[in-house]
C-alpha cells in the first residue's frame, strides 16, 4: 500500500510540475498581437484605440491549454471587426500555401453558376484529375452535404457530380499538391487572350515581359483575363500594365498614413519583395509609376475580372481602364487592396504569422478600390449549358 502511494505521490509530483511549466512558460499571445495591430495599421487613431481595448480584453479567455487553431481563430475574429482586408493570423499551412502554392486539397477549383457549384479548373496531377473530374461538371452532394467551393477544394470523401443527364459518383482524396500556374495565350483569329493567374515576381522578369509583347503584338484586339488572380508584386503590375500604357504613368499611389515624416518616392523597378517594403517603410507616399518599354501594344482592351480577382489584379484592371479606356468586364471583385506586411507570430506557435495593411491604393482618376472593387462596365453571367460543352461564355463575351 505504501508503494502505491508513493507512486501515485511521485506521479502526481510529476503531473504538477509538468503542468507548473507549462503554465510558467505560456506567453498570452493577444496583449502582443493587440499592441501590433493598434501600432502599424494604417487606420485613423479613434478607433483603432476602440479596438485595442476590446482586443486586450480577449486575453481574459486563452489559458495555457487552448487548443491552437481556436486561439488563431478568435484572434481573427476580432481583427475582423476592424472591417479591412489583409488582416488576418495564418498557421504555418497556410502560410506555406500562399508563398509557395503548396497545400493539402483536392486541386479543383469551382463557383457557383445558376445556384449550381460547377468545375471551373482543375489543377494538373491533383487527386481531382486522377479522380476523373472534368471542366463543366456540376457537384450535386459533397459526402451526402450540400457543397460550397470551399469544400469542393479541401474535403475528401463521395461527390456526385452531374455530367449532362447522367449523375456520377466519384471518391476523391486531398493530397498535397503544388500549384504549377503560367501565363497563357490564346489566339482567336487576330484576338489574343491572356489569362494572368497572379502577378508572382518570376512572371514578369525581362524575358517574359518580351515574351508578352511579342505575343500581343498586331493583334487586333487584347483580353486581359484576371479570373481568380489574387494579386501579388505591385512592381510586377506596373510591369505588365508598362506594356499597354505606352507613355510612363502615375496610376495610383500608395499612402502610409502612419508614416513619421510626410515624404514620398516612385516605387523602384525592383521585383524583391524586401525592397518594395523597404520603400514602403521609409515614406508617407509611394507613387506607382509605369516604366519605360521598348515596346507597347496600343490595340483594343478588354479586361475580365471576378469575385476572386483582388489586390494589384484590381490595381491593374483599373489602371487599364483609366488609361487605355478599357473594358472592365464580370463580377464585382473583391475589393481589396491594401499593402499587407507580415510578421512573425512567435507567441502563437511555430511558423504562425500575421499580414497587417499598412497602406491604402487610391488610383490616379481617385478611385479608391479597398471595399468597393473596381469600376465595371458590364456585368456577365456564365451559361451552363455552354460551360459543360467546353465553352468560356465570358471569353466569347469579351470577343464580341
Amino acid at each position: 500500500m505504501k508503494k502505491i502511494l508513493a507512486i501515485l505521490f511521485f506521479f502526481g509530483c510529476a503531473v504538477g510540475a509538468y503542468f507548473f511549466g507549462v503554465e510558467k512558460a505560456f506567453v498570452n499571445p493577444y496583449p502582443a498581437v493587440c499592441n501590433l495591430v493598434a501600432q502599424k495599421i494604417f487606420l485613423e487613431d479613434e478607433p483603432v484605440k476602440k479596438w485595442h481595448r476590446i482586443c486586450l480584453r480577449r486575453q481574459r479567455l486563452v489559458t495555457p491549454y487552448s487548443p491552437r487553431k481556436l486561439v488563431i481563430k478568435d484572434i481573427n475574429n476580432v481583427l475582423g471587426l476592424l472591417n479591412v482586408s489583409h488582416l488576418e493570423v495564418f498557421d504555418s499551412a497556410a502560410v506555406k500555401s500562399i508563398w509557395v502554392g503548396e497545400s493539402k486539397e483536392t486541386g479543383l477549383e469551382t463557383d457557383f453558376v445558376d445556384s449550381e457549384l460547377v468545375v471551373f479548373k482543375i489543377h494538373p496531377k491533383s487527386p481531382a484529375e486522377k479522380a476523373g473530374f472534368k471542366k463543366g461538371d456540376v457537384i450535386t452532394t459533397i459526402n451526402g452535404e450540400q457543397p460550397n467551393p470551399w469544400e469542393a477544394q479541401s474535403v475528401a470523401g463521395v461527390y456526385i457530380v452531374q455530367r449532362h443527364q447522367e449523375k456520377i459518383p466519384i471518391k476523391i482524396k486531398t493530397e498535397t499538391i503544388q500549384r504549377f500556374e503560367q501565363i497563357t495565350f490564346s489566339n482567336f483569329n487576330k484576338d489574343v487572350v491572356i489569362h494572368i493567374p497572379s502577378f508572382q515576381a518570376r512572371f514578369f522578369s525581362d524575358e517574359k515581359l518580351q515574351e508578352i509583347s511579342e505575343k500581343m503584338a498586331g493583334a487586333r484586339r487584347v483580353v486581359v483575363d484576371l479570373r481568380g488572380n489574387s494579386g501579388g508584386n505591385f512592381v510586377a503590375g506596373l510591369r505588365f500594365l508598362s506594356t499597354m500604357i505606352c507613355k510612363p504613368s502615375e496610376v495610383g499611389r500608395l499612402v502610409r498614413t502612419r508614416a513619421e515624416k510626410k515624404t514620398s518616392l516612385e516605387m523602384p523597378d525592383d521585383l524583391r519583395d524586401e525592397k518594395q517594403i523597404e520603400v514602403l517603410n521609409s515614406h508617407y507616399e509611394v507613387l506607382l509609376k509605369t516604366f519605360p518599354q521598348k515596346s507597347c501594344y496600343r490595340g483594343e482592351l478588354r479586361v475580365l475580372v471576378d469575385g476572386k480577382s483582388a489586390s494589384v489584379a484590381e490595381m491593374v484592371g483599373q489602371a487599364l481602364k483609366e488609361f487605355r479606356q478599357a473594358k472592365l468586364l464580370g463580377n464585382v471583385s473583391r475589393g481589396q487592396l491594401l499593402v499587407g506586411v507580415w510578421y512573425p507570430l512567435d507567441e502563437v506557435g511555430p511558423g504562425v504569422q500575421i499580414s497587417i495593411p499598412e497602406a491604402y491604393y487610391i488610383s490616379a482618376q481617385k478611385h479608391r478600390i479597398e471595399g468597393h472593387g473596381v469600376d465595371l462596365d458590364k456585368v456577365l453571367y456564365y451559361d451552363l449549358d455552354e460551360l459543360q460543352a467546353g465553352q468560356d461564355t465570358w471569353i466569347k463575351k469579351a470577343l464580341d
